[in-house]
């Protein structure tokens, strides 16, 4: 009987834990999965721990595949060296998938030969946001798309057709697309969005076009950097409010004999000097690149456990490397999958319907 009595008496109402406890313990949480488990303790504790207090993530791998609800998507995680397997919605059947930004997945499905239905799908919480069908007219082929944070989120898309190019734009929580008709033809431009402006690369010869969104017509013209001819691709990128140009070159290693990825970064000069230029620079300070052949993005390395500052992390149809912008130095990262593109992974439904 005392025996009982004293196991009574350890005894601990867990979900009563005092919620600046249950907080702190959250941020420290590292592991998605963990964070979920932990969540899923009691009723009290889901409550008590936001989904805002996941701490930011060293971005996944998503493995290349056809997505639908047969084939699941399948994501590594670096840090964890984990594959996380999550079911797709069976409405992603027979869906195009455009990209992924800010933890969406931007899908597309052709309810007729030119009208496109696009949704956006947080995979790891199944939330999915429908936006306006778009009608392409007699347009052929699709060009880019991203999504960014002005005030509202925003979403655009690039399409070409026969007479020239075009950018759809479109807020969350309106009913249409506001349709931009160029008035210059580009094909094979990286297309970046930033203060009511549209920076497009001209692959051949490598100038940077600015295009004024109110208008559709340039603004004014950027020159090529000096070894432009070398250039494989490029993307642009927008860390903390600077504009870089991460540009890939193949350069031959005598002692390998082969070639391999050589990055430079260039920093747009808008307000230094007469007119704008691209400026070749060393570093990018606490900044870190994730870049893919679909584009890239900027993270603070203090901000995420694991990523190193002034480093590319970068995807090669079937290689991940982390390559040190100063240095050049490079290293191979474990990925068992065949990997495809970065994706950040988040548990908060920013983007809110209405």
């Amino acid at each position: 009987m005392a025996g009982r009595q004293a196991k009574k008496a350890v005894q601990r109402d867990w979900s009563s834990l005092p919620p600046e406890l249950l907080n702190l313990i959250a941020k420290n949480i590292s592991e998605i999965s963990d964070f979920v488990r932990f969540r899923a303790v009691c009723t009290a504790w889901r409550f008590s721990i936001s989904t805002m207090d996941f701490p930011p993530q060293f971005p996944w791998i998503l493995k290349k595949h056809d997505y639908s609800y047969e084939n699941p998507m399948l994501f590594y995680s670096t840090t964890s060296s984990k594959i996380y397997t999550i079911h797709a919605p069976k409405y992603l059947d027979k869906r195009l998938v455009f990209g992924s930004s800010q933890g969406y997945i931007l899908s597309g499905l052709y309810s007729s030969e030119h009208t496109c239905l696009i949704s956006l799908l947080n995979p790891l919480n199944n939330h999915k946001i429908p936006l306006p069908a778009l009608n392409f007219g007699d347009d052929l082929l699709w060009i880019g798309s991203q999504i960014y944070q002005i005030g509202n989120y925003m979403v655009y898309f690039g399409y070409r057709s026969r007479n020239g190019s075009k950018i759809a734009f479109c807020c969350l929580g309106q009913d249409k697309w506001r349709v931009l008709k160029l008035k210059l033809d580009y094909d094979n431009i990286e297309w970046f969005h930033l203060n009511s402006m549209l920076f497009g690369v001209m692959e051949n010869t490598g100038v940077t076009k600015v295009i004024d969104m109110a208008t559709g017509t340039l603004a004014y013209v950027i020159p090529p950097i000096d070894d432009y001819n070398l250039e494989i691709n490029q993307c642009l990128v927008d860390a903390s409010g600077d504009i870089l140009r991460v540009s890939r070159h193949n350069d031959y290693d005598e002692d390998k004999k082969e070639y391999e990825d050589c990055f430079h970064v260039y920093q747009l000069d808008l307000i230094g000097s007469s007119s704008p230029c691209w400026v070749k620079v060393n570093s990018i300070g606490n900044q870190a690149l994730f870049i893919d052949q679909y584009g890239g993005f900027a993270l603070g390395a203090s901000d995420i456990s694991g990523v190193k500052a002034n480093c590319i992390y970068y995807i090669n149809y079937y290689l991940v490397k982390k390559i040190d912008i100063e240095t050049g130095d490079e290293e191979v990262l474990h990925c068992p999958l065949e990997p495809d593109r970065w994706f950040l992974p988040n548990l908060e439904p920013w983007f809110k319907n209405g």
